[in-house]
């Protein structure tokens, strides 16, 4: 398996570093998107991504404000347009293409995918909220911070932007996603995006969709670290149909 670094530019001026896990003739990928913090070069997201990359070829991004990339973070107001240079680039490459976003990274992309519907095959949201006002301040409760502690990982950090440009929600942004299979991912011990938000996505979204609830998970890529066969298990047979991969349970 080939491991290449990328880099996109956005029409912003920054540049969004991408890391490629690539096959020859593989027809389908999936980007990975992280969340707040998180950069494509943490072991955890290594680990994700190199499993993964025994289905298909898996690109994972780093936002702007994180790891390689420029530029500075600004909660998902502008980083709509990091996702689209990277989808832009799989495009260019591939037939079909899954999007795996965790926390700020699932509502990024749902909120991206409503303007590019074409461009996507599947979708899967990992502790995403449902708006990001009504999780802004939990970041910094005693439980977030204990929670963002115990995923410390090298690789992970910040350079935060303006926190208080205009944002869309993505309980917004899902009602308009027209037969893109949605899978919502999340713990019922999240202590910095609650369960709820997941339940509000599911409830909006359109079918097909399913909500997969981890009794006592925590957040994000937490549920991954916990649990790992449980959680590739799940991505991989939500991905099978819609990229054309032959289902876990066949083999």
């Amino acid at each position: 398996m080939d491991r290449s670094p990328e880099s996109v530019a956005t029409p912003d001026g920054v540049h969004i570093a991408v890391d490629c896990y690539r096959r020859a003739g593989r027809t389908a990928a999936v980007i990975i998107c992280p969340g707040f913090f998180q950069s494509k070069d943490t072991a955890t997201f290594q680990r994700i991504s190199q499993t993964l990359a025994g289905e298909y070829d898996v690109l994972v991004m780093d936002f702007r404000g994180h790891g390689h990339s420029t530029g500075l973070y600004t909660f998902s107001a502008r980083e709509g347009a990091d996702l689209e240079a990277v989808l832009v680039f799989a495009r260019a490459r591939y037939q079909r293409i899954g999007l795996l976003g965790f926390s700020m990274g699932g509502a990024i992309a749902i909120n991206t995918i409503r303007r590019h519907q074409d461009a996507v095959q599947s979708l899967i949201a990992v502790s995403a909220p449902s708006s990001f006002e009504e999780i802004e301040f939990k970041f910094w409760t005693p439980e977030a911070m204990r929670t963002g502690a115990q995923g410390l990982e090298a690789g992970a950090g910040c350079r935060p932007g303006n926190l208080f440009l205009a944002k869309e929600k993505p309980i917004d942004n899902i009602q308009q996603l027209k037969s893109i299979p949605t899978l919502f991912i999340h713990g019922t011990h999240d202590a910095i995006v609650g369960v709820e938000h997941s339940r509000r996505l599911h409830a909006a979204a359109s079918e097909p969709k399913r909500l997969e609830i981890i009794e006592g998970g925590g957040h994000a890529e937490a549920l991954f670290r916990d649990d790992p066969q449980r959680f590739i298990r799940m991505v991989q047979e939500w991905f099978a149909p819609s990229l054309n991969l032959k289902a876990i349970s066949d083999r």
